[in-house]
């Protein structure tokens, strides 16, 4: 379970430490879509209505009880407590509404636009080529397309929203040059260099570990899978422990990464608060006038101190920013690898046929060239390995170079995939049975099929069983030719114009392949049939060929 993890994290390695952002870019390209824009600048606008909303408050909260001091100790001041009370009270009030509105806003417009990238990223994921998703280990895809697609939302969540209040902090800082000059270079130069130091600080040691997170739960999470669907064969085998064992420490990989970047964030955290009291000093020095510049009145002393308290408060999320920002760039590389270029969907529109729709295929290096007309039959032979069920996959439009295929008078490339998959069906060698029963499995290819019909493709494909006869997960229920006849009696039930089955005697007696072959030509008369056999394959047919290709 170990030996088939270990041939990527190299070049994944590679795409997340580049020096650019490219991967989120390419998965975040289509973000304007849907309103997002707009969305994202509401929720952008109430964070910083939030902060703004608490360093206000804070500040005038600080002022007043200050004021309020002074006026107290002098007797023969006058001092109007209705005026500062009031803002207070209205600036609680506002804080509070706008820091429910950004949670609210925030979240919402981030699992949207999660949902949204995961359902085109499905799209993507039905164009894949066959030999694409056959290298993916169970649940791969899924793992991918689900969890890291979290991309996203750790980049909105735990970086931009975060990230805005510091931006809002460096520039409230320069205001406060209308009470004194000194301070505001003071909070300025504070800030900056705290935020800059802590994004260096925990930048690299932040990218490795998000790295290492990533890269650890897509293992835990495989590892679990396999351990679930192979328990049968390790309880046979006397190794379910060790199994056990092996997953187990995959997933104390996946705490102990979290547990690395919690530290990287805690210590970064603790720089950052040593800095903010450092700075504060500076302030509370600057304006009790020890550093040259006038002294305060209390109120503004203590109003002064408050807010750079509040403005360093969104720094302490530098950290965590950082880190999540490795973990969306780890992530999007996971993904961009599994789905190179750009995510936005494919709406490829090309021409669609009207028929009659036979076949013409030659390849530019070797002597393959024939040509089917509807009712035709063609065998492609040879041994494993020498291309036939890559020249059947380049028939239904999979990249095949050098392989050239007509389709009723067009390059197959340039038919419209949805006229393609209406007129054209592939049963592979390696189809998938899914779970459930043989009705299931039939109704895949046409969900409108009566039980007459599905019993009439099951006879055409010589498979003698009831349509609620249980297959168990793939097809572990029925033997391999039982799995072989299934799935051609679902490429049946789509009545074809043209239908390639690849070795789909396989396994099967003489009589049996016989039978099945003559049940698929009486079930569909007029379509091109294109049949992959085994060299040593041999199967009578009781007509003729209209041609027989020996690929070696």
């Amino acid at each position: 379970m170990t030996a088939r993890m270990t041939t990527e994290p190299s070049s994944f390695a590679a795409a997340i430490d580049r020096p650019t952002s490219r991967p989120l870019q390419a998965l975040l390209a289509d973000m304007s879509d849907g309103g997002a824009g707009r969305r994202l600048a509401v929720a952008g606008t109430l964070t910083l209505g939030a902060f703004g909303s608490s360093v206000a408050l804070l500040a005038l909260a600080g002022w007043f009880l200050a004021a309020s001091a002074v006026a107290g100790l002098a007797v023969t001041s006058t001092f109007s407590f209705l005026y500062p009370s009031a803002a207070i009270r209205a600036l609680a009030v506002a804080r509070t509404l706008d820091r429910y509105g950004e949670r609210i806003t925030t979240h919402a417009v981030t699992l949207d636009l999660v949902a949204r990238m995961r359902t085109r990223l499905f799209a993507l994921a039905l164009l894949l080529p066959r030999e694409r998703v056959a290298e993916l280990r169970s649940a791969d895809m899924l793992g991918r397309v689900m969890v890291d697609v979290e991309a996203v939302e750790h980049l909105l969540l735990r970086v931009a929203f975060p990230m805005l209040p510091v931006t809002a902090a460096l520039a409230a800082a320069g205001t406060l040059a209308v009470v004194s000059p000194l301070l505001a270079v003071v909070v300025c130069a504070g800030l900056a260099l705290t935020s800059g130091l802590l994004v260096v600080l925990a930048g690299p040691r932040s990218r490795a570990g998000a790295r290492d997170l990533v890269w650890a739960r897509a293992g835990a999470r495989l590892a679990l899978v396999e351990l679930i669907d192979g328990l049968p064969e390790l309880r046979s085998f006397g190794v379910e422990q060790k199994a056990v064992s092996e997953t187990l420490s995959r997933v104390q990989g996946v705490a102990a990464g979290r547990r690395r970047l919690a530290r990287i964030g805690a210590q970064g955290q603790a720089a950052g608060n040593l800095l903010a009291d450092g700075t504060l000093l500076l302030v509370v020095l600057s304006a009790a006038g020890l550093l040259g510049s006038p002294r305060l009145s209390a109120p503004l002393f203590v109003l002064m101190s408050v807010v750079c308290l509040a403005l360093f408060e969104p720094v302490g999320a530098v950290p965590a920013s950082v880190a999540g920002l490795a973990r969306a760039r780890a992530g999007a590389a996971r993904l961009t690898a599994l789905f190179p270029g750009d995510t936005s969907t494919p709406t490829r529109r090309g021409y669609r046929p009207s028929g009659p729709w036979a076949l013409a295929v030659s390849h530019e290096r070797s002597e393959i060239v024939f040509s089917a007309a509807p009712a035709d039959t063609v065998l492609l032979r040879g041994r494993s390995g020498v291309g036939k069920s890559t020249l059947l996959r380049a028939i239904v439009g999979e990249p095949a170079p050098g392989t050239r295929v007509y389709l009723a008078g067009a390059p197959v490339r340039r038919i419209d995939p949805s006229a393609l998959v209406t007129h054209v069906t592939l049963v592979a060698q390696d189809e998938h049975v899914f779970d459930g029963t043989i009705r299931d499995n039939l109704l895949l290819a046409r969900i409108t099929a009566t039980d007459d019909e599905l019993t009439a493709a099951l006879a055409a494909a010589a498979l003698p069983l009831a349509l609620d006869t249980p297959v168990g997960s793939d097809g572990t229920c029925l033997s391999g030719g039982q799995r072989r006849r299934l799935c051609v009696a679902r490429g049946l039930l789509r009545r074809p114009d043209v239908l390639l089955l690849d070795e789909p005697t396989e396994g099967l007696d003489a009589a049996t392949a016989g039978c099945l072959l003559g049940g698929v030509r009486a079930f569909l008369p007029r379509a091109v049939l294109v049949i992959a056999l085994h060299n040593r394959q041999e199967v009578p047919l009781p007509w003729p060929v209209a041609a027989s290709i020996d690929l070696g």
